[in-house]
């Protein structure tokens, strides 16, 4: 086996063909990123005669103090055949490649191995493939941080929520999701709420509703260079693999459904009163099941007037188009990632937040997609968790944990880093 640097033509192929590969190893992230002004290599193991790619990897080239960089490979190497041999011999000769290339001090990675699997949120044993990882890593000089991203923002995400959906139709995912995913999703047509999908070029609609949530949940708001970053990756990754999909409710619409259903209701309980005032000149009354029916539709007729009230009281406040809820997702292969998102707190009546997740399923189940991804939680499943409202709302899907084996600092020149750290002080 040996490890090589790779043509871009070659990575775009390898990924073309991945099982499942990270955002952050897409070819698009990589272009991204270069625009961004970076140095991004890529880079691989291959074998055989012909030889053939078995994993690959885009490395960032961090500048620091100006003159050195740091190496860092977020969420791979990806493999096309997994063996431990080929992960050994991608990590031994990315170390020794960045020991001979010049001015880099020290690589972090963040391999993509998954530490635990977990049955919901209930954790099972550790993977070997993870403590191979531990090892081996350790072996080339690694520091295992114990941190995760709640702790720093430069440190990526240790725990993701995924529903595995393969073979799936929308209305299987329905089935397979909590009550209140349920009742979300066949509420779809219902409230004059639809979904559509905004340019990156709206980036701002999404970045209005990030701050709103930030104030709200007492978070750090998005940064103008964080909206820049997923704009620009969605222009290089495309319609067809970025999306911005919004929730929008129309007032107008929801009160036209409204006046129509009640006029429907209203309808049958003219019905069953006149019905009840025939059987009260015979000496009788209605049967317990018709009662029943009579008072389930009053009850109906007093939910439509207060839905009434609220939609003309929003739409009297905030016109005929509002925003409720704004999400970024994106497509990588065979997996669905729920990047980011936001919702307007005092909308959450309209189901803004569950009808995204119920078109981006629409759309995930019709191309493919195996793993619809919430992404980063802390990995505090307790009801005191930080994010305790976050993975609530994930857990109502019915997926499950991932926990990866997080991430490692390597030393590769570590005598430059120890005199640049000096000279500053």
């Amino acid at each position: 086996m040996r490890f090589v640097r790779l043509h871009d033509a070659s990575y775009e192929r390898f990924a073309a063909d991945a099982e499942r590969m990270s955002f952050t190893q897409l070819p698009g992230y990589v272009a991204t990123r270069r625009g961004e002004g970076q140095r991004v290599e890529v880079v691989g193991v291959v074998d055989g005669n012909p030889e053939r790619l078995l994993a690959a990897a885009a490395v960032v080239m961090q500048p620091w103090r100006k003159f050195f960089f740091k190496a860092n490979l977020v969420f791979g190497p990806t493999f096309a055949d997994y063996s431990p041999e080929a992960e050994e011999a991608f990590y031994r000769g990315l170390v020794g490649w960045l020991k001979r290339t010049p001015r880099v001090v020290a690589l972090r990675v963040v391999p993509m191995v998954v530490r635990a699997h977990y049955d919901d949120v209930e954790r099972g044993p550790e993977t070997e493939r993870a403590k191979r990882v531990d090892a081996l890593l350790a072996e080339l000089g690694a520091t295992h941080l114990d941190k995760d991203f709640n702790d720093s923002p430069d440190i990526q995400t240790r725990f993701v929520y995924v529903k595995d959906i393969e073979g799936m139709d929308l209305a299987q995912v329905t089935k397979s999701a909590g009550q209140q995913v349920r009742t979300a999703f066949n509420r779809w047509g219902t409230n004059g709420v639809e979904v559509r999908f905004n340019s990156p070029e709206d980036i701002g609609v999404l970045g209005d509703i990030l701050t709103h949530t930030a104030e709200r949940t007492g978070t750090t708001p998005p940064t103008r260079s964080e909206l820049n970053y997923y704009k620009d990756l969605a222009l290089k990754l495309g319609p067809e693999e970025a999306f911005f999909p919004v929730a929008v409710l129309r007032p107008a619409a929801y009160l036209a459904e409204i006046a129509a259903e009640r006029e429907q209701v209203e309808a049958k309980v003219a019905d069953f009163v006149e019905r009840e005032a025939a059987l009260a000149a015979e000496g009788k009354v209605l049967g317990k099941k018709q009662r029943n029916q009579l008072k389930e539709l009053r009850s109906r007729l007093e939910v439509l007037e207060r839905r009434q009230a609220e939609t003309q009281a929003v739409r009297a406040e905030h016109g005929e188009e509002i925003v409720l809820a704004a999400s970024f997702f994106i497509h990588s292969p065979h997996e669905l990632t729920y990047l980011v998102s936001g919702a307007y707190a005092q909308f959450n009546d309209y189901y803004g937040i569950y009808f995204i997740h119920r078109a981006m399923f629409e759309w995930a189940t019709r191309h493919d997609v195996r793993w619809y991804n919430f992404f980063g939680m802390t990995g505090d499943f307790s009801d005191a968790a930080s994010d305790a409202g976050v993975v609530h709302f994930k857990r109502q899907f019915k997926g499950d944990a991932e926990e990866y084996v997080g991430t490692y600092d390597i030393p590769i020149r570590p005598l430059c880093a120890k005199l640049t750290n000096a000279v500053d002080e």
